[in-house]
């Protein structure tokens, strides 16, 4: 996919593993703007999931509740390995996460493992 090689992309991806979901949604939605095709759906799972961790931060379950669900909607659409990234783990972690939050814990954010060097970034 185009997005994995741009390297808003790889910002953006960088900014979510450390935790900078704001700033990792605006980065990333300049790219789905620009993009037509197979590829915006994941793009919006990726913008979205960001956005529910950043509620969830903000103390707002409500939006990580419904932000969240409609993520994985678009994450679970999307081609296994778009954006280069091992997408089943991200949402596997991701809505583990989600579940947990649920639950009232307060689990480690999810972070965004890239296929090529299977790096978990910390």
């Amino acid at each position: 996919m185009q997005e994995s090689t741009d390297p808003r992309w790889t910002r953006g991806v960088d900014l979510f593993n450390r935790e900078e979901f704001f700033e990792a949604h605006e980065v990333v939605e300049d790219i789905w703007n620009e993009t037509e095709g197979p590829g915006k759906g994941f793009l919006k799972g990726f913008i979205q999931a960001a956005v529910a961790l950043e509620h969830h931060r903000r103390g707002n379950p409500r939006g990580r509740r419904s932000v969240g669900e409609t993520a994985s909607g678009h994450l679970r659409a999307a081609a296994p390995g778009s954006g280069g990234l091992d997408l089943a783990a991200l949402i596997a972690d991701f809505e583990e996460f989600l579940a947990r939050a649920e639950r009232g814990e307060d689990p480690p954010f999810p972070r965004a493992r890239r296929i090529e060097t299977g790096e978990r970034p910390t």
